[in-house]
């Protein structure tokens, strides 16, 4: 598919910050492969209706105290806790004595595999639930050549063509935004749910408890390169485990289990978001994908290696076609200080998004 979303429980409060605000010297030739991590991953930014309850506004950047502050459900404004806090486990030091204990004879090779085994053992209440939209390898292939298209025109001193570039990236970038935002706003409607009440008896059959809605805290944050350095567009959702219930207004823990059912919905609604967003912005044709799993960029693939004219002696032709689908015409476009290919066409004629209804029921 044209993305994949996959739900995970997220301890490391920190990982989103390793690189932010790392920005390098300009890359080096052929860069654009790993340009995201040398410039530096853009920051995050809230949403969630929870969220402008706590005074954050959609699209407000993540500052890191107040983002601490919420995933130790903390009100960033005030200090209050919000809700219960998480569930303590024991730690591996009670583990270890546990163990310990019942082998007091215990060798020493005998107690480095009881430490072993009290690691295992030990459980670590989750912060948040790590959604990540992960958008194709064709989708990112593209991205990374505006880059490099960008590079290469601030390295040969064209203003114009750097600026146009420069924009390019900025609308590709919220491009993907938007897609990953229609997934959470589905994912608001579907799987914004606490439960309140007693859940552990039932009366003839039937739970005590209830299941409400409640409004959800997530901070998206994207990052253009895998973790081997590939191009890899994804965007991480850390998404609060506390939440606003609807009916009182009181904070309470997200129902994570409504999450995790949704997967192949928010798998769906995201691609149709992007694949609209990508067709309507840059004119990008899509076909089939060999394997029958959804959609790729026409000109984008990796059945034969990287596209020839993605590598750092290679054209940029399909970059350049979209600067043709800017002016409304498939000519080449003006050449100008810091352009590096010509245009050409690539595929047949520009197909109209999936039609108004699939992108309406994405939005």
């Amino acid at each position: 598919m044209a993305v994949v979303v996959t739900v995970a429980k997220g301890y490391d409060l920190g990982y989103v910050w390793k690189n932010q605000g790392q920005a390098a010297a300009e890359p080096s030739t052929g860069g654009y492969y790993i340009s995201a991590a040398q410039s530096g991953e853009p920051p995050g930014q809230w949403w969630g209706p929870a969220a402008a309850a706590l005074g954050l506004a959609e699209g407000e950047i993540v500052e890191r105290k107040s983002h601490d502050a919420i995933y130790e459900q903390i009100d960033p404004r005030t200090g209050a806790k919000l809700g219960r806090p998480r569930g303590s486990y024991p730690k591996f030091t009670d583990h270890l004595a546990r163990l310990r204990a019942a082998e007091p004879h215990a060798t020493a090779g005998r107690l480095i595999e009881l430490e072993r085994e009290a690691a295992r053992a030990t459980r670590e209440p989750a912060a948040y639930t790590d959604v990540t939209v992960s958008f194709s390898k064709s989708i990112s292939v593209l991205h990374a050549s505006i880059r490099e298209s960008a590079r290469r025109a601030r390295l040969a001193g064209g203003k114009r063509a750097a600026a146009y570039w420069a924009g390019r990236e900025e609308r590709f970038q919220e491009s993907l935004h938007r897609a990953n935002r229609a997934a959470l706003e589905y994912a608001q409607r579907w799987a914004g749910v606490t439960r309140t009440g007693y859940h552990g008896t039932q009366v003839d059959g039937r739970a005590m408890g209830r299941f409400e809605q409640a409004s959800l805290v997530v901070s998206s944050w994207q990052q253009g390169t895998s973790r081997d350095g590939d191009p890899q567009d994804h965007i991480h959702n850390q998404v609060a485990r506390i939440v606003q219930t609807f009916s009182d207004g009181k904070w309470r823990a997200l129902d994570t289990a409504c999450l995790r059912g949704i997967i192949g919905a928010l798998q769906a609604v995201a691609a149709t978001a992007v694949e609209c967003e990508l067709t309507r912005e840059f004119g990008v044709d899509w076909i089939p994908r060999p394997d029958g799993r959804g959609n790729e960029i026409r000109g984008v693939t990796q059945a034969a290696g990287w596209p020839q004219y993605l590598h750092p002696a290679g054209h940029h032709a399909l970059c350049h076609r979209h600067a043709a689908v800017h002016r409304g015409t498939t000519r080449r476009p003006r050449p100008d200080a810091g352009s590096t290919a010509p245009a050409a066409r690539v595929g047949g004629p520009v197909p109209r998004c999936r039609r108004k209804t699939a992108g309406s029921a994405a939005r």
